[in-house]
């Protein structure tokens, strides 16, 4: 583990051994995990703690923005948690800016502060986390937060939102990509792709936004 967190130091030539070995417990207290954890092999340690290795790792150099590609999707729920108090902490703590890629909701919801919708490699929706899912504009973002499931058991599955299979990315549709997939989708949506007005705060790319 101690290597593992040398490693961006060495590879940027920060520092000497002494402050990089200082750096090193640095960012394992950053992440609450003790000093001592340096001297175990990755294959020692829970999946919690590995995952806090990968974010103090990805710390080392002080960056101004950590990209966290769903960084809870193989951790259970009560790991997710900490994983996701421990982000926000982060933030608060150091000022780092939180990139969060994730198709959880929920996880979503608790840690950003604006959200981008994407389909096939576009944004379609962007604004403020509390205007985006108070009130979803484009279809397609209205469509993943009605199918996520309830916590009750007698709630059963929700309806499927889209019609059909996504289409091939390398071959995407003319005009808007979601239209074969929208119910409300005219002949214009065919045509002519809709853009993002950048100035509004809560953007859609939709004809019917």
């Amino acid at each position: 583990v101690g290597e593992i967190l040398r490693f961006p130091l060495d590879a940027q030539g920060r520092g000497n051994a002494g402050t990089r070995a200082a750096r090193v417990r640095e960012v394992l207290d950053l992440v609450n995990l003790p000093v001592h954890l340096q001297h175990s092999y990755p294959n020692q340690l829970s999946g919690g703690q590995a995952q806090r290795v990968a974010i103090a790792r990805a710390l080392a150099l002080d960056p101004r923005a950590l990209v966290c590609d769903e960084p809870t999707s193989a951790l259970d729920v009560s790991v997710q948690a900490h994983i996701l108090n421990l982000l926000l902490d982060l933030r608060d703590r150091t000022g780092v800016a939180i990139v969060m890629i994730s198709h959880d909701m929920a996880v979503v919801e608790t840690l950003a502060d604006r959200v981008s919708v994407m389909y096939l490699g576009r944004i379609v929706e962007e604004g403020p986390a509390s205007r985006i899912f108070a009130q979803p504009r484009h279809p397609y973002t209205r469509g993943l937060f009605s199918s996520v499931m309830a916590p009750d058991a007698d709630a059963g599955l929700p309806e499927p939102a889209f019609h059909g299979l996504a289409p091939n990315p390398v071959d995407v549709p003319s005009g808007c990509a979601f239209h074969p997939r929208c119910g409300l989708a005219g002949k214009i949506c065919s045509e002519d792709r809709p853009e993002l007005n950048h100035k509004e705060e809560h953007r859609a790319a939709c004809h019917f936004a």
